[in-house]
Formats: C-alpha cells, sequence, structure tokens
C-alpha cells in the first residue's frame, strides 16, 4: 500500500523542481534580451550625447565674436539665429536625458534579473533529486501509477508558472494602463487649448495653457513607455504579443516647435492629435491584453482543479 503523504511530498518537490528550471529559462532568456536592448539604449545615449555637444557649439558660435555672429549681424538675423540654436541645444539636452532615463530604466531590469537567476541557485541539482526521489518511490511501489503522477505532477508545475506568469504580467499592466489614461486625458486638454489656439486666435494665455499640457502630456507618455515596455516584457513570457510604443519622440519633436516656432499652430495641433491617437490605442490595447490575462488565469485555475481530481482518483485506487 502506498503512503499518500510520502507520494503528496514528492510530488510537491517535482513540481517545485519543473517550476524552478521553467523559471529560470525564462529568466535568463529574458536577461539577455535586456542585455541587448541595454548596449542599444548605451549607444543612442553616446550619439546624443555627440549631437548635445554639436548644438552647443553652434551656440557658442553665435555667442561669441566670431565671423558667423559678424555675418548674422549683418543680416539682422542673429537673434532669430540665436533663439533657434538655444532652441536646438535645449531640445537636444532634452533627448539625452530622457534617453539616459531609459538606459537606467533598462539597467535596472538588467540588474534585478540577474539578481533573480542567482537567486535560483543551481536549479539542475534541484531537479536531480527531485528525480531521484521519485524513482526511489516508483521501484516500491506501482510503476504505472508512478508514472501517470509524475505526469500530472509535471503539468501541474508548467500550470502553476504560467499562472505566476499571468500574474506578474497582469501587475506590470496595471500601472501602464494609468499612465496611459492620463497621458490620453492630458493629450485632450493640450488638443482643446491648441484648437482655440488655432481657430480662434488664441493668444498669450492659451499659448502657455496648451504648452502647459504638452509639457505635461510628454512627462507622462515618457513614464508611460517604460511602463509598456516592462508590461510587453511581461507579455512575452505568457506568449502574448507587447504593446507598441506611444513614442515619446513624437511629444519630443512638438517640443522643438515650440521652443523654435518654426511650425504653425495647425502642425503642432496634428501632432497633438497623432500621439493622442498613439496613447487612445495603446490604452485599449493594454485594456484587451489585461481581460485576456484574467481569462488565462481563470482557464488555469481550472485546469489545475482538473488536475488535482485526477490525483485524488489515482490516490484512492
Amino acid at each position: 500500500m502506498t503512503d499518500p503523504s510520502r507520494l503528496a511530498q514528492i510530488e510537491a518537490d517535482l513540481a517545485a523542481a519543473a517550476e524552478l528550471r521553467r523559471r529560470h529559462s525564462d529568466l535568463t532568456q529574458r536577461l539577455t534580451t535586456e542585455r541587448a536592448q541595454l548596449k542599444l539604449v548605451e549607444e543612442r545615449v553616446r550619439t546624443l550625447r555627440g549631437h548635445l555637444i554639436d548644438e552647443a557649439k553652434d551656440v557658442e558660435v553665435l555667442e561669441s565674436f566670431s565671423p558667423t555672429r559678424i555675418w548674422a549681424t549683418l543680416r539682422g538675423s542673429r537673434a532669430d539665429d540665436l533663439a533657434r540654436e538655444r532652441a536646438e541645444h535645449e531640445a537636444a539636452r532634452y533627448a539625452v536625458a530622457e534617453a539616459e532615463a531609459r538606459r537606467d530604466a533598462v539597467s535596472r531590469d538588467v540588474e534585478s534579473l540577474q539578481a533573480q537567476v542567482e537567486g535560483l541557485g543551481d536549479v539542475d541539482d534541484v531537479q536531480r533529486r527531485a528525480v531521484a526521489a521519485k524513482e526511489q518511490w516508483a521501484l516500491a511501489n506501482d510503476p504505472v501509477v508512478a508514472a501517470a503522477l509524475e505526469d500530472i505532477a509535471r503539468e501541474r508545475g508548467r500550470l502553476t508558472a504560467s499562472r505566476k506568469e499571468a500574474a506578474e504580467a497582469y501587475a506590470a499592466g496595471e500601472p501602464a494602463l494609468a499612465l496611459v489614461e492620463q497621458a490620453v486625458q492630458l493629450l485632450g486638454s493640450a488638443e482643446s487649448w491648441s484648437t482655440a489656439d488655432t481657430f480662434f486666435g488664441g493668444g498669450v494665455l492659451t499659448d502657455m495653457m496648451k504648452y502647459e499640457k504638452m509639457d505635461e502630456a510628454a512627462d507622462v507618455l515618457h513614464r508611460a513607455d517604460v511602463a509598456l515596455g516592462r508590461f510587453s516584457r511581461e507579455l512575452a513570457d505568457v506568449g502574448v504579443d507587447g504593446i507598441d510604443s506611444v513614442q515619446v519622440d513624437t511629444m519630443t519633436r512638438t517640443f522643438d516647435m515650440y521652443f523654435d516656432n518654426i511650425f504653425t499652430d495647425m502642425a503642432v495641433r496634428s501632432r497633438i492629435q497623432d500621439a493622442g491617437r498613439k496613447a487612445g490605442a495603446a490604452r485599449q490595447a493594454v485594456r484587451q491584453a489585461l481581460l485576456g490575462l484574467e481569462k488565462t488565469s481563470q482557464d488555469i485555475a481550472g485546469q489545475l482543479a482538473q488536475l488535482e481530481e485526477k490525483r485524488s482518483w489515482l490516490l484512492s485506487g
């Protein structure tokens, strides 16, 4: 006669070992991906820093006593040229800061993943010991039942890991949704002020309110972009396509328009509308993904219940 408590412990050890190996494989794969992403982001930071240096030199040329300054003064365009170059320098500085923030976020993800991989310990040794215990039990008991229970334990480990990944993805999706919804609201407000500025004359107050909302929206979009990136990586773990970026660069270019006033109010309004559409699409995609994760968790719970029923039936024989 079999010992149910001993068998239950063996099954639990096998399920834990299977989940541990799956977790190790997933984390290792994610770590490889994040390290590659970190290299790309670091290269972008270097490129943008070089561009920032060039923009600073352009400003310095116009501010110093140089042939360029003399020629601009003679043409009567020095003030406009200097304002434009300062705006371009500020935009370049903003782009560098944004890229550095993105690099730091990815770097933290790499460090976190590395720590998680190391924290799992020797997963191969855990698997070997669990299998050895199962083999010992099977030699002393019914090998047919042992094989069936091993299949159940293996499937339970897989489902438990999948349920955990779905929960992690859902937890990453909630803050992403909140930020995207906030961005949609801010962009809607900015569009309203931009419409007033474009079609009803606007004025200093209208411009100030419009750009204030654009500033707020750009900040929220940047944070939403980081959150969406994290959510997309979690979705990849459960085999779901990621969410498209809300493309903070779009709003950065809008800032360029604010600084140098090259584009018309209509162009500003169009850029705001484009950012609003992207944010709206991202919001809808996140909502759908969260609903899908809820259904996945429910399905897994049902499958785990069925496995437990099958296990109980085998043990009762």
